[in-house]
């Protein structure tokens, strides 16, 4: 499979996150209907959604992605696929225009709330959770070469306008009535993202799984949201973010429910 990236560590690493790792997948399997319809919110280059394209053909897969240059990617690998279309446009509780920090050389961390001194410690906890699990002369090598990795990756910061709307609005306008799996990764703005969804399309979402950095109690707020709307949750965290703020929140509807 030929595919389009910025650079190619940062493609290897969302391939083997995706398609090997599944980190999106619901412990329970995704349960669709014979022709589902999935928000892949966060695109980034599209990798997510060329895994559900190709586990599911009859899928229809709604791809966003805000920064034109990781468009651009999402663009040309969503291009041979008929079922994917893709918005270079981000969703959010309102309609706006807002700056994004775009990291060129990291692009997956880029966000409309990004500060690279925090990023950098993140992604130093990562890892070093990594290095945990090799030999001591590989952990050792890659201690030693991280500082350097992680300073590089983000010694360039670009502000990028970008456009934002509800995600109901642009349901609405797309004529989408249902969503059987909504994928969220979107660097702290999740909480956001699901405030734009609107009380009516809520009742007509099945599956969820996003990505949430608990930094200031965007966790009880993101699983509140989907209680509220009665969905329930399982919360999980990769080992390779123990002792960090990013977790994954999966939630479903409960069998007999809506859509």
């Amino acid at each position: 499979m030929t595919v389009h990236g910025l650079n190619r560590n940062e493609t290897e690493y969302l391939y083997k996150e995706i398609f090997e790792d599944e980190v999106y997948t619901p412990g329970d399997g995704f349960g669709f209907p014979e022709r589902p319809v999935v928000f892949d919110v966060g695109a980034n280059i599209g990798m997510f959604a060329l895994f559900m394209a190709a586990k599911f053909p009859e899928a229809r897969v709604f791809s966003f992605e805000p920064v034109p240059r990781t468009f651009d990617a999402l663009q040309k690998n969503a291009g041979g696929v008929p079922n994917v279309s893709v918005f270079n446009m981000a969703l959010g509780d309102a309609a706006q225009t807002r700056e994004l920090t775009f990291y060129p050389q990291y692009s997956m961390m880029s966000g409309f709330d990004a500060d690279p001194e925090v990023d950098r410690a993140l992604v130093k906890s990562y890892i070093g959770n990594i290095a945990e699990t090799l030999d001591e002369d590989r952990r050792d090598l890659l201690l030693e070469e991280a500082d350097e990795l992680i300073g590089e990756r983000f010694d360039t910061v670009e502000r990028v306008p970008v456009r934002i709307d509800r995600l109901e609005t642009v349901a609405a306008d797309l004529g989408i009535d249902r969503i059987d799996f909504l994928k969220i990764d979107v660097e702290g703005f999740e909480v956001k993202v699901l405030e734009g969804i609107g009380d009516a399309l809520w009742s007509r979402i099945g599956r969820a799984a996003v990505e949430v950095e608990d930094d200031n109690g965007e966790l009880a707020v993101v699983t509140k949201l989907f209680a509220e709307h009665g969905m329930e949750t399982v919360v999980e965290q990769p080992a390779e973010y123990r002792g960090t703020s990013v977790y994954t929140v999966f939630a479903a509807r409960p069998a007999g429910g809506a859509p």
